[in-house]
C-alpha cells in the first residue's frame, strides 16, 4: 500500500506541475505571438529541432539509463552506487554538451543559411547553444531524483523553469522597449537561455543537499557505471539523434514546400508558426498527465522486470492503454467541439482553430504511444522504439513534401495524424508481444466513445436550449469567453462523471 501510495503521489504531483507549467506556458506563447507576431514565433519554432538534436546526444539517453540504473540501485539501499552513477553519466553529458555547444556556435551561419535558409536563425542558434550544457545537467539531475522516486523537485523544477522564462522574457522585452528596439524572437531565446541556467544550477544544489557526497568514482568504477549507461543509453540516444535531425528536416522543409504552395515566405513562417506556436501547444497540453505517467514508468517497470514481477507488469501496461484512451477521446472531441472557439479567443486566429480541430484526431495515438513507449524502454526493447518512431517521422516528411505542395498545410497535418497511428499502432503490438499475457479489450475503446457520445448530446441539448431561450448570448459565443468556458466545463464534468460512475462501479462490482 505504501509502495502505490508513492507512485500516486509521485504521479499527482508531476501532473500538477505539468498542468501548471503547461498554462503559464501557455499564456506565455500567446504573449509571444503578441509582441513578435506568427512569423517571428514559426522563426523561433524552426530553431527547436536543432536544441532537440544536440540534447539528443548529451543527455536524452543517459537521463532514461540514469533514472533507470538508480531505480535498481536505491531498491538495495546502495548510495554510493547512485552517486557514482550519478557523477559518471553527469561528467560525461557535460563534455558532450560543451562540445555540442561549441560545435554549434561555430556553424551556427552555415545551419542558418544552408539548412534552415534564413539568416536571421544564426544570432538565435547562438545565444541557443549556450543552454545547452545547462539543459542536459538539468536532464541528468532529474533522472536521478525520478529514479530514486523523489518527484517533488522535477515537478517544483518544471514551474521554477517556465516562471524564470517568462520573468526573463518581459525584462528582455522591457529593455528592447526602452532601447527602441524592435521585438525579435530573441527575447524568447534569451528567456529560455536565464530558464535553463538557473534551473539547472537550483536542482544540483538541491540534489547535493539531499545526497550524501562520496568522493569521485575512481576511472575503473566510471568505466564500469558508464558501460551500464551507455548500454541503455545509446538505443535511446540514437533514437532522438536521428529523430533530431529528421525533424530539423522536417522544420526546414515545411515553410519551402508551402512556397511551392503559392504562399510568400512571411506567410510560409506565418502559417509554421500558428501550426508548432500556436495549435500544437494547446493540443499537447493535457499530455501533462502522460508525460508524468511516462516518467514514472521507467523505474516502475524496470523494477518489476527484475524482480520477475509479471503481474505487475501487466496491470501497469493494462491501465496505462486504458487510460491513455479515455484521455485521448475526451481530447479529440474536446478538441473538435470547441477548436474554433478556442483559436479565435487564445489566439486571435480563425487558422489556429482549425488545426486544433484537425490536431485533435491524434491525441488518443499521441498519448498511446508515448506512454507505451516508455513501457518498451523499460522492458528493453529500445530497438523497436527506435524503428516505430523513426518511421513515424518519415511518414511526416513524406506527407511535408508530397502532401504540402498539393494540400497546403493540410498535408503536414495529416501527416501528424498518420504519424501518430502508425507508431501507437506498433508500439501496441510490441507490447502485447512483450507481455503475452496482456489482451485488447474492446471496451477499453467503446466505453469511453460512449461516454463521448452522451457528453456531446449533453452540449447539443445545452445550445438547443440556450438558443431557445438566450438567442443573442449563443450567437456570440466566439466574443464570450464566459460561456465558452461554461460549454467546456459542461463537457469536461459530463465525461468526468460518466468515466468515475463506471470505474466505482466497476471496481464495486469486482469486490
Amino acid at each position: 500500500m505504501d509502495h502505490k501510495k508513492t507512485v500516486l503521489r509521485g504521479a499527482f504531483l508531476l501532473t500538477a506541475a505539468g498542468f501548471l507549467s503547461r498554462i503559464m506556458g501557455f499564456f506565455y506563447r500567446i504573449f509571444l505571438s503578441r509582441i513578435i507576431g506568427a512569423e517571428g514565433l514559426g522563426l523561433y519554432q524552426m530553431i527547436f529541432p536543432i536544441l532537440a538534436l544536440a540534447l539528443s546526444v548529451t543527455s536524452a539517453g543517459l537521463s532514461t539509463a540514469i533514472s533507470h540504473q538508480v531505480s535498481r540501485k536505491n531498491a538495495l539501499g546502495d548510495k554510493r552506487g547512485i552517486w557514482n552513477i550519478f557523477f559518471a553519466g553527469a561528467a560525461f553529458s557535460l563534455l558532450l554538451s560543451f562540445l555540442a555547444a561549441g560545435l554549434l556556435r561555430s556553424y551556427a551561419g552555415v545551419l542558418a543559411e544552408v539548412f534552415l535558409k534564413d539568416v536571421r536563425c544564426e544570432e538565435l542558434l547562438k545565444y541557443l547553444a549556450l543552454a545547452i550544457p545547462f539543459a542536459s545537467l538539468h536532464a541528468i539531475v532529474t533522472g536521478c531524483f525520478i529514479g530514486r522516486k523523489k518527484t517533488g523537485l522535477p515537478a517544483l523544477s518544471q514551474l521554477f523553469e517556465q516562471l524564470i522564462r517568462i520573468l526573463s522574457s518581459l525584462l528582455i522585452w522591457q529593455i528592447f522597449q526602452e532601447k527602441g528596439f524592435a521585438p525579435t524572437p530573441l527575447i524568447a531565446v534569451g528567456g529560455m537561455l536565464a530558464s535553463e541556467i538557473l534551473t539547472s544550477l537550483l536542482t544540483l544544489l538541491l540534489l547535493l543537499f539531499q545526497t550524501p557526497v562520496f568522493a569521485p568514482p575512481s576511472l575503473s568504477i566510471m568505466r564500469k557505471s558508464l558501460e551500464k549507461l551507455t548500454e541503455i543509453a545509446l538505443p535511446i540516444s540514437g533514437s532522438r539523434f536521428f529523430l533530431g535531425i529528421f525533424q530539423s528536416m522536417e522544420a526546414m522543409l515545411i515553410p519551402l514546400r508551402l512556397r511551392f504552395f503559392g504562399y510568400s515566405l512571411s506567410e510560409a513562417y506565418s502559417h509554421y508558426g500558428i501550426l508548432t506556436g500556436m495549435a500544437l501547444p494547446l493540443v499537447l497540453f493535457p499530455s501533462a498527465v502522460t508525460g508524468a505517467v511516462s516518467m514514472l514508468l521507467i523505474p516502475e517497470i524496470s523494477e518489476a522486470d527484475t524482480l520477475n514481477d509479471r503481474q505487475a507488469i501487466l496491470r501497469t501496461a493494462r491501465s496505462t492503454v486504458a487510460g491513455c484512451l479515455y484521455l485521448g477521446i475526451f481530447c479529440t472531441g474536446g478538441f473538435f467541439l470547441f477548436g474554433k472557439e478556442l483559436g479565435l479567443f487564445l489566439f486571435q486566429s480563425e487558422e489556429a482553430g482549425s488545426y486544433i480541430r484537425i490536431l485533435g484526431w491524434i491525441c488518443p495515438f499521441l498519448y498511446l504511444g508515448t506512454t507505451l513507449s516508455s513501457i518498451l524502454n523499460s522492458l528493453g526493447k529500445t530497438t523497436a522504439v527506435f524503428f516505430q518512431n523513426l518511421l513515424g517521422i518519415l511518414i511526416r516528411i513524406l506527407f511535408v513534401w508530397f502532401g504540402i505542395p498539393r494540400f497546403g498545410i493540410l498535408g503536414c497535418l495529416l501527416g501528424v495524424l498518420f504519424s501518430q497511428l502508425t507508431v501507437a499502432l506498433l508500439a501496441l503490438r510490441t507490447v502485447f508481444e512483450a507481455v503475452p499475457e496482456m489482451e485488447f479489450d474492446l471496451k477499453d475503446l467503446l466505453i469511453p466513445l460512449l461516454f463521448l457520445g452522451w457528453s456531446l448530446c449533453l452540449i447539443t441539448v445545452g445550445d438547443g436550449i440556450m438558443s431557445t431561450f438566450f438567442p443573442a448570448l449563443l450567437s456570440g459565443i466566439e466574443q464570450s469567453p464566459v460561456l465558452l468556458f461554461l460549454r467546456v466545463g459542461l463537457f469536461t464534468a459530463a465525461y468526468s462523471f460518466f468515466t468515475l460512475y463506471f470505474f466505482r462501479t466497476h471496481a464495486q462490482g469486482r469486490s
